[in-house]
């Protein structure tokens, strides 16, 4: 277990607090000195130590909330021994596309794929990009946080850039698919493999009529989600339509028929219930053998705020009934 700061110099923020305090000082002097030159006894010191100390530990509780601390600790996951599945994105341009005031293509298709990996319980699944080659991200890992911020931070569209050009755009072979069996992808003793891809179909035909020898060869269950509508269209930084682009009406039958050939499924986006199901049959039931470490957080800063409760508390207390919190500590 350890300690870390998310935002350590946010605690600076919080000198601004001090500001009160050097005034109150100031102020404290300034009523001695005129008391001295008046003749008359100052007042009692207390009630002056008691805000000021109550103005530090605002201030200290507030620096350590901005200063956001959380609580870290790594908690050994087990995952299956015997199966391994990767989640293959297509990162092509034409998986900017979207309907007007609908999110694209790339991120329906994350947000599915969050919610399928957090069906799969102990399954590792690795991640990687699809454009005219197929490059790992994630290799299979029993850690939701890793898979999530690879997601998250290591994809997007056009990243990596494809070095194929289609038309004014840039183009994607499913066809090299073929490089996970090529590429040994997964561990050998991963002999229940599971290969879900995310796509908007739109492929050059390219080494599609090979994929069903190759997914047998590497022992490898294949399904699509398709992302694809004829309304949809890419839009530039501005908002406005790039007319270079087109759907192609041609990506269902190509999908349809690959998963045919290969006896997989075609999803479609929203279904991954069904999705879930298809993989959890594939992969059936195995042993498992401990696959790495799950890092787990908590954050304090709401709970270190609800300290600040008391000394400002206290200062609202003492702004609003003087009279009172002076009589009570006055002498007899």
């Amino acid at each position: 277990m350890s300690l870390t700061f998310v935002t350590p110099l946010g605690a600076l923020i919080a000198l601004v607090g001090l500001i009160p305090l050097a005034v109150l000082v100031v102020e404290d002097r300034r009523l001695g000195a005129l008391c001295e030159r008046l003749g008359l006894r100052p007042p009692s010191w207390r009630p002056s130590v008691e805000v000021g100390v109550a103005l530090l530990v605002l201030v200290a509780v507030l620096a350590l909330a901005l200063a956001q601390p959380v609580v870290g600790s790594h908690t050994t996951r087990k995952g299956r021994a015997d199966a391994e599945a990767f989640f293959v994105f297509d990162v092509s341009r034409s998986m900017g596309a979207r309907a007007a005031g609908s999110p694209t293509r790339f991120d329906q298709a994350r947000r599915d794929a969050k919610e399928l990996r957090a069906r799969l319980g102990n399954l590792p699944v690795g991640v990687a990009s699809l454009t005219d080659r197929v490059l790992p991200h994630l290799f299979p890992s029993v850690s939701v946080n890793a898979f999530n911020a690879t997601l998250d931070e290591s994809l997007a569209i056009d990243r990596p850039t494809m070095s194929l050009a289609y038309g004014d755009s840039l183009g994607t072979k499913i066809g090299a698919l073929a490089d996970l069996v090529t590429g040994n992808y997964f561990e050998a003793a991963a002999k229940k493999r599971v290969v879900v891809v995310f796509t908007d179909g739109e492929t050059l035909k390219e080494r599609l009529s090979t994929l069903p020898a190759r997914f047998k060869d590497g022992n490898l269950r294949v399904f699509f989600f398709h992302y694809w509508r004829p309304d949809q269209r890419v839009y530039n930084a501005a908002g406005q339509i790039i007319p270079a682009y087109l759907p192609d009406p041609n990506t269902t039958p190509v999908l349809d028929a690959i998963a045919q050939s290969t006896s997989s499924k075609v999803f479609e986006p929203g279904q991954v219930g069904q999705a879930a199901a298809a993989v959890r049959a594939v992969i059936g039931t195995g042993p498992t053998r401990a696959r790495g470490r799950e890092l787990n957080s908590f954050l304090l800063a709401p709970y270190v705020l609800l300290f600040a409760v008391l000394p400002l508390g206290f200062l609202l207390f003492r702004r609003n009934f003087p009279h009172q919190a002076v009589s009570r500590h006055s002498p007899a």
